[in-house]
């Protein structure tokens, strides 16, 4: 029998920091397949060894944070804080002219924030984060992720199965045949329900939160993708899965929350959704909607509510959503955002650079591009009276006509 030739091949490869050592023995003939083995096996532990959750890692201090995307924009006494991609939060204590970066324990990407006082604030993002500050929004720390949000989806949901066996069991002893028809979608609807919620903890942290609102310093409501929506009532230390507390049994998006006269809620989201809570979030039911594609913000200022979406498309109620009136924009551009300023005007912000700056009284609209065409995302008023814009661009700065202030917007260098 021919003896086979083997031979010891060692081969070094360096990175920064990192020296790895692979030895092989392998016959001639399958001495390249071995080594592209060998080199992929480097790589895809490499790969491993150096990628971090972004959950887990902080985001980067950088002198560009405030041109980056932003997604959400408050006002906290005189100063502004702002959030968006790569969980950046920057604030300003001079109107929007400059910048300062926050720590922040996350990278992911934050889509809203809201203080319910000068110095406690929550923001929200993807991967089911939220973050929370009790120093103005100079400091962060991480309450709740997407990993903790599917537990506690998960454990709903069983239990929420387990209440609707039970429901159609007492359905069938009572014979009526129409409460059987109900138990049973019923409990057709709150199996998918738990299947979808399994296949997320499995795949990972993956629904995004969209917006947060919080009543005082404890009680809270985070809302999202997928009909996500959780509930605090001791300042975020725990959150509670509050889902099947809302008339959503198609998971719709919930894509905003706002208050409504002195202790109701609403939430608006995907295909025209509205609910209304009169107790503070307990109970939540559906209302009748103007409108059938996706509502994204409400600004309320007691019972006198607007609501905003796909396509311009703009309604005003006075009675707290009972009934709506159709407000016409001038535009077909989807608004993202909007806040009251004063005397009953209103400005709104979307796609494609549009600013709509509406009477309140009347209904007057006056709408306005700005340069660039740039997507915006939200919107707040400095103390000086200037609109502050946030979204694609980063920040951008308009005086009370639309027209904007041509001045340079600086950011601190890092600062830690």
């Amino acid at each position: 029998m021919e003896k086979k030739n083997y031979k010891k091949v060692e081969r070094y490869m360096r990175f920064p920091s990192i020296r790895m050592r692979i030895v092989t023995v392998v016959p001639p003939k399958r001495f390249i397949t071995s080594a592209l083995f060998a080199v992929s096996l480097m790589f895809t532990t490499l790969a491993q060894s150096a990628w971090q959750d972004p959950l887990e890692s902080p985001a980067l201090s950088t002198d560009r944070a405030h041109e980056s995307l932003l997604l959400d924009i408050t006002r906290v006494g005189s100063r502004l804080i702002a959030v968006g991609a790569h969980g950046h939060i920057v604030y300003s204590d001079d109107n929007g002219k400059s910048w300062d970066q926050s720590r922040t324990p996350s990278s992911v990407t934050l889509t809203a924030v809201y203080f319910s006082s000068a110095t406690k604030g929550w923001a929200v993002g993807h991967d089911g984060l939220i973050l929370h500050s009790s120093d103005a929004g100079e400091t962060w720390v991480k309450q709740f992720d997407g990993y903790l949000a599917n537990t506690a989806i998960v454990k709903g949901a069983r239990e929420n199965k387990d209440k609707a066996i039970a429901a159609l069991q007492a359905a069938e002893d009572s014979g009526d045949a129409t409460e059987i028809d109900n138990a049973e979608m019923f409990l057709e609807n709150i199996t998918y329900a738990l299947e979808d919620a399994q296949y997320d903890q499995k795949s990972g942290s993956t629904k995004p939160f969209l917006d947060v609102w919080f009543y005082d310093a404890n009680i809270g409501f985070a809302v999202g993708a997928y009909g996500m929506a959780f509930h605090t009532t001791d300042g975020g230390a725990n959150w509670t899965d509050w889902s099947s507390h809302l008339d959503n049994n198609d998971r719709l998006h919930l894509n905003g929350i706002a208050m409504v006269g002195s202790r109701s809620l609403m939430v608006v989201g995907e295909q025209g959704l509205i609910i209304r809570s009169d107790d503070m979030g307990e109970n939540w039911r559906s209302i009748p909607s103007p409108y059938e594609g996706s509502l994204f913000g409400i600004n309320a200022e007691k019972d006198d509510v607007l609501v905003f979406g796909l396509r311009g498309n703009l309604y005003h109620s006075v009675d707290g959503g009972i009934q709506w009136e159709k407000v016409y924009t001038n535009s077909e551009q989807t608004l993202m955002a909007g806040i009251t300023k004063s005397n009953k005007t209103h400005a709104l912000v979307g796609n494609g650079g549009s600013v709509i700056l509406l009477n309140r009284q009347s209904d007057d609209a006056k709408s306005i591009i700005l340069p660039g065409r740039t997507t915006s995302a939200s919107l707040a008023q400095a103390p000086d009276g200037t609109i502050v814009i946030v979204g694609e661009a980063g920040i951008e700065r308009i005086d009370t006509k639309g027209l904007v202030i041509d001045e340079t917007i600086t950011m601190a260098e890092g600062n830690f």
